[in-house]
């Protein structure tokens, strides 16, 4: 699965195209985001029978019947790494929303070993065989792999096949894959686009939240020029959220494009260029240490929160930093 030829080495390109940004789409996507956090007992249950009120008014909705739950057992802890998939329909054209597809949703970090995942970027970067001179961070690497092994089945289970098996997967069947993810989930989801694209699946539209650094600027500039210039991939950050800023860009990491900023009024600014200092690259991370509430805070999640189930009050104080 992941013996995979490299992509092409990067190499000087025009500016990215600026696609069309949509707070509707953006708040359906953030509550798909969080949707991955009702992991457990009656609430993963109801996921069973849910179809998204936020998606619909973006124009889609998902179909419960189709709706599978992804996760992995990593070191003693089941359930470490979680995501949601399901098959994603049309209620009406939008322009963000082109086709039926599955969505993609991966969870941010709930378990112990998750946060051991986490911290190993403290650790050397690790080759990224997508393309030449691809770097990145050794966990979130890690755990990539692991969710790929089921990931790729489930999604063949509810008809979401690779471009060159459509002819064969019969009626209904697609290509067309939607991401979104927070924290980890984010990074996680930034690989497995890579990995899923070089199988023949065709990803049109993610939105990750708070995501940290992935990888060098190597695979920062082949990430834009195979995603970015093509279909609208938005890196949404909240005003003094520490987490985007790590690892830091002296251990050689680069984020991806693009990246929409919210202020702590609900403003928000666009920025297509990475590490733009109009968006979070304003702030000195030195500056961030008493900010770790703003990882979980979001004006486009249900109730102003992201990491907690849609439907579940979120603590009124949110003080841990749950990379």
């Amino acid at each position: 699965l992941l013996a995979l030829l490299p992509l092409a080495a990067a190499q000087g390109l025009e500016p990215a195209p600026l696609w069309p940004y949509s707070e509707t789409t953006a708040r359906a996507f953030a509550t798909l985001t969080q949707a991955s956090y009702c992991d457990v007992g009656a609430e993963r249950q109801a996921l069973l029978e849910w179809e998204c009120p936020e998606c619909r008014k973006a124009g889609f909705e998902l179909d419960p019947s189709t709706t599978r739950f992804v996760e992995r057992q990593e070191i003693w802890q089941a359930n470490s790494t979680f995501a949601l998939i399901s098959r994603l329909r049309l209620t009406e054209p939008k322009a963000l929303i082109s086709n039926d597809g599955c969505v993609v949703s991966v969870r941010g970090s709930e378990t112990l070993t998750n946060w051991i995942r986490d911290l190993q970027f403290w650790r050397d970067p690790v080759a990224f065989e997508w393309c030449d001179g691809c770097f990145v961070e050794d966990g979130f690497y890690t755990v990539t792999k692991s969710l790929m092994v089921r990931l790729v089945p489930g999604l063949q289970e509810i008809g979401c096949v690779p471009e060159q098996e459509l002819s064969k997967a019969g009626p209904g069947a697609t290509s067309s894959l939607y991401f979104t993810g927070h924290s980890l989930g984010a990074a996680v989801s930034t690989l497995a686009m890579c990995l899923l694209h070089v199988l023949g699946f065709r990803v049109k539209l993610s939105h990750i939240f708070e995501s940290p650094r992935v990888g060098n600027h190597v695979f920062a500039s082949v990430f834009d020029r195979e995603f970015t210039r093509k279909i609208p991939v938005f890196r949404m950050t909240y005003n003094k959220d520490p987490v985007p800023h790590l690892p830091p860009k002296l251990f050689g990491f680069r984020h991806v494009n693009y990246e929409v900023h919210y202020d702590k009024h609900g403003g928000y600014t666009i920025c297509p260029e990475a590490e733009d200092r109009r968006c979070a690259d304003r702030y000195p991370l030195l500056g961030l240490v008493t900010h770790g509430s703003d990882h979980c805070t979001n004006p486009l999640g249900t109730r102003g929160s992201i990491c907690y189930c849609p439907w579940v009050d979120p603590p009124k104080v949110q003080q841990e930093l749950l990379v």
